[in-house]
């Protein structure tokens, strides 16, 4: 009886973890002939790829010093889920570095103290071109729907930091950086409605062209701008908690004639449309940097006689036996006008006893419905499994 006993309780614990060697690609344009550069962001975009073959969070990254990745060996700091890093191939052609590497990452998905990484739920607003008289040349005038399609790619990709739901068919008629509060309000319904936490909007505000000098036998190098502006919006307040602005500059290898389908290989395999799927990857690792260690909330979508259900589940994370705390929600309005949210912690605690995909069944943890509490209030995910 005792041997039996002691064997139920190895079942229950969870399975250890080990590190493991996962391998990645990366490559990246040469630009005015800085090479090292180039090697570094070959060697950052292959890591990166092996995050993602470890289904880890992207957010590892940060962990590793970018001028580790210089060099013939790399070195990163032991303490981290990235133990250590191998170059397995490095070559250039075509002035661009392909960099082929392995990595040991530790993936046990706990990268805050006491917490477990739980993917963050999104929607995702088609991007906004704000000046449409430089999209012309390319034949650029639907980039916004190419690159929309491709951020929300990379936000799926990485499946560890986020559960990329839906990418909708039209943006928002919103302006983040000018909000009311009936925009508030439509982005709360909007989350509400998909279920979601996280809603992202953004801006290509810079396409416009130029010119490097050549040499007599060259001539003159077209260059491209490409600016880009993401906000994070936490759709339970209905408030942007992220806005940031990316932009570079690198060559343009066509004419200024040439109309260029924005779906195309011949774009994005090209060094213009490599840079912008690094700022694209930039946006999501900075997201995911953001958000890692913080508790998902979620609104609850029914009540029962002495249970209730919100909208977060297995595909996030969540698990049986995981703490809900409930949650109040007050907005505040500073002197300047600006809108703020605040949440004041109930202490009643609810514990999940079913998990579903997409939604989880909890119960209060004295057996005792709180009074008052309604369909739409907040829970937030308070503590984690270990």
């Amino acid at each position: 009886m005792v041997v039996l006993r002691a064997l139920l309780l190895l079942m229950l614990l969870p399975a250890p973890v080990y590190a493991a060697w996962y391998k990645g690609v990366g490559s990246a344009p040469i630009i005015n002939g800085n090479e090292d550069y180039a090697k570094e962001q070959a060697a950052r975009a292959a890591l990166r790829d092996a995050i993602l073959q470890a289904g880890a969070s992207v957010s590892l990254l940060t962990e590793v010093d970018e001028g580790s990745l210089n060099g013939n060996a790399f070195q990163v700091r032991a303490n981290g889920h990235v133990n250590q890093i191998q170059k397995l191939d490095e070559y250039t052609k075509d002035d661009r570095v392909t960099v082929t590497l392995r990595a040991d990452i530790w993936n046990d998905g706990a990268l805050c103290e006491n917490q477990h990484l739980t993917s963050k739920s999104i929607i995702m607003a088609p991007l906004v071109l704000v000046d449409k008289q430089y999209a012309v040349y390319g034949g650029l005038e639907d980039i916004s729907q190419e690159v929309s399609q491709r951020l929300f790619a990379e936000f799926d990709k990485a499946k560890a930091d986020f559960l990329a739901k839906s990418l909708m068919t039209h943006p928002l008629a919103v302006d983040p950086d000018r909000m009311s509060n009936d925009d508030q309000q439509q982005l709360q319904y909007l989350s509400e409605a998909s279920r979601t936490q996280y809603i992202i909007m953004g801006k290509i505000t810079d396409l416009s062209m130029g010119k490097v000098d050549g040499s007599l036998l060259s001539g003159d190098k077209l260059v491209r701008e490409f600016g880009l502006t993401v906000y994070l919006i936490d759709g339970v307040s209905g408030l942007p908690i992220m806005t940031k602005n990316y932009h570079s500059r690198t060559y343009w290898p066509f004419s200024l004639t040439d109309r260029v389908a924005p779906g195309s290989d011949q774009l994005w395999q090209s060094d213009y449309g490599l840079e912008v799927t690094r700022i694209l990857k930039t946006a999501v690792e900075d997201m995911s940097d953001l958000l890692k260690c913080a508790h998902p909330k979620s609104r609850i979508i029914r009540i029962g006689a002495n249970t209730l259900e919100v909208a977060m589940g297995g595909r996030q994370g969540v698990k049986v036996g995981d703490m809900f705390k409930l949650q109040y929600q007050y907005n505040y309005v500073d002197e300047q006008g600006v809108n703020y949210a605040n949440f004041s912690d109930e202490q009643v605690q609810f514990e999940v006893v079913k998990v579903y995909p997409d939604h989880s069944q909890l119960v209060p943890i004295n057996n005792n419905m709180p009074l008052g509490i309604q369909i739409r209030d907040v829970v937030q995910l308070d503590n984690f499994w270990n």
